[in-house]
């Protein structure tokens, strides 16, 4: 089962109690209906699907759940190789389609195990040792057994809209680390989690996730593990919605090999919901595949982006079309210059390794938006500019969260020039356009970049080159965001929790630099790459190069 949004499905908080806590006078063991396996536990107690606990849960209405369409829960299952030794599990059973797509291929109910809060038996409950009435989460967290198969649609909900007795259940397995149990998280974050606890080594999963799966800052960790924990893992994605009446995107996430050696991990992007389920049992020739970077630990002398610059967004106007000028603008407008600020506010506007006068007097020739009105104690004794803030008072939202909030309104705040830009669009990844012109800033469509300690031009330049090096850009596909719109970007945090080979020469790094993005922007990144490759130092544990 799952959610039809990512974190509110209906409009109101969902109230949901979980069984009363400590009653074990209505738990069979299961372990007698499952044949012995070696080294697994004989002594592992669940509800049966006979004895539902007297605490019925309070679920989330009808309209907020979306099942698993029957193509897509047989594709899943044999895309992990059902096999007749495996036990399997489905944490959020549902109605059954994953247990009915396991029964029609001969797996018997002793070796299927579904657990579910609904209370409310499912058409295929008799198919499977069907657990209701049940918190995954508080189930999971006591018992012994393991599975070698688990295939799940969990649900899409905040943690934080969860019942407190839910709430209390995941953070039981929360820890600093892992923020995939922490409130500002999401239910099917923690299911996932929770479901490698009882995954047995060599073990398989497949799980239908959100289009979040790729972006989400609480998910990171578990992004992270999944890749590190595997020996294969593919994420399989629709350009079209897997579910009828759904808009959101989804993925599906398919891993084998648990707790092997990783080896290989795909990115497969697919036009159509058919074209994915087709593709899960192994790519066709038209499927775009990416491969995706395996966390690596190879190289130990590597610094961290955020310990050398700070990322941050450009100013926030509160109204770009006010706040925003092109040259003809201006003039027409008889505003002075010193009531601007010369800015940066698209991504196409970054098209050098090192931006200065020249290159935005192109800009403001050729009308772009490069001036932000932000006039100053002597510019306001203007006409023009008083004319200006007067018609911006009849024609900008004054009340809005970032207008209210100024004194005064027309004043934006947090200009910050920084050392260079950059734009957190994926298409070409991030590199850094320094800064040579004085006073020039950006808008909140691009980063600002800024200095943690002192450096010389050739040494940003230096590491402007680290950052495009292959070692740079493999950790960079492993971070790249896709939103449901299609949208590729990586934020400031992906960007500064990128890791960088030390450069290796300081001076004269510039016009090399400067090559090297001449090639970036001109569509060689391989040449790009190799520049930069060649301009750092790869050094291995033990001091090697």
């Amino acid at each position: 089962m799952r959610n039809s949004k990512e974190d509110q499905h209906c409009g109101s908080t969902p109230r949901v109690v979980s069984p009363v806590d400590g009653d074990t006078s209505q738990v069979k063991p299961l372990a007698a209906r499952l044949p012995a396996e070696p080294n697994r536990a004989s002594n592992f107690e669940m509800p049966c699907q006979e004895t539902v606990p007297e605490s019925i849960p309070s679920l989330p209405p009808p309209t907020c759940k979306v099942y698993t369409p029957k193509s897509l829960a047989e594709a899943m299952v044999r895309a992990i190789n059902p096999g007749p030794e495996d036990l399997w599990l489905d944490p959020c059973v549902g109605p059954g389609a994953f247990v009915s797509a396991l029964q029609e291929n001969g797996t018997p109910k002793e070796r299927i195990v579904g657990v579910d809060i609904e209370s409310a038996q499912g058409p295929y409950d008799s198919a499977a040792t069907t657990i209701r009435g049940v918190d995954f989460l508080r189930w999971c967290a006591s018992t012994p057994s393991r599975f070698s198969k688990i295939v799940a649609n969990p649900p899409y909900v905040a943690l934080c809209k969860l019942d407190k007795t839910l709430q209390d259940n995941v953070q039981s397995f929360s820890n600093e680390s892992d923020q995939s149990f922490a409130l500002r998280s999401n239910y099917w974050c923690a299911f996932l989690a929770a479901s490698l606890r009882v995954l047995k080594a060599d073990g398989c999963l497949a799980f239908v996730l959100p289009a979040a799966w790729d972006y989400a800052l609480y998910a990171e960790t578990l992004r992270g593990k999944i890749l590190g924990s595997f020996r294969l893992v593919e994420v399989h994605r629709s350009h079209e919605p897997l579910f009828p009446n759904v808009r959101e995107g989804s993925v599906v996430l398919v891993a084998r090999g648990f707790e092997q050696s990783p080896e290989s991990a795909t990115r497969f992007d697919h036009s159509t919901a058919a074209a994915l389920i087709n593709a899960l049992q192994g790519p066709g020739p038209q499927v775009k595949r990416v491969s995706v970077p395996i966390p690596d630990p190879a190289h130990a002398s590597t610094t961290l982006l955020s310990d050398l610059f700070t990322v941050g967004i450009g100013c926030v106007t509160g109204d770009v079309n006010y706040f925003l000028l092109t040259e003809q603008e201006r003039l027409s407008l008889g505003l002075p210059v010193t009531a601007l600020v010369p800015v940066l506010s698209r991504a196409r506007h970054l098209v050098v390794a090192q931006v200065g006068k020249q290159q935005w007097d192109r800009l403001r020739r050729a009308n772009e938006r490069v001036w932000l009105f932000n006039p100053g104690a002597q510019s306001l004794r203007s006409k023009a500019v008083q004319s200006y803030i007067r018609h911006g008072e009849k024609t900008c939202k004054l009340d809005g969260y970032k207008l209210r909030n100024r004194d005064p309104w027309y004043v934006v705040p947090d200009i910050r020039p920084g050392i260079g830009f950059m734009s957190g669009m994926a298409s070409t990844g991030p590199w850094l356009s320094l800064r040579s012109m004085r006073g020039l800033a950006a808008t909140n469509t691009l980063y600002v970049v800024s200095l943690k300690r002192a450096m010389s031009v050739d040494e940003q330049a230096a590491w402007g080159l680290s950052i495009l090096s292959s070692y740079t850009r493999n950790q960079v596909h492993a971070r790249v965001r896709r939103y449901p719109d299609g949208l590729k970007k990586l934020e400031p945090h992906d960007i500064s929790s990128l890791r960088l080979l030390p450069p290796r020469h300081l001076r004269d790094s510039l016009e090399t630099y400067r090559k090297a993005v001449r090639f970036l922007l001109s569509g060689d990144t391989p040449a790009a790459k190799s520049l930069a490759d060649e301009s750092v130092i790869w050094q291995r544990p033990g001091g090697d190069e």
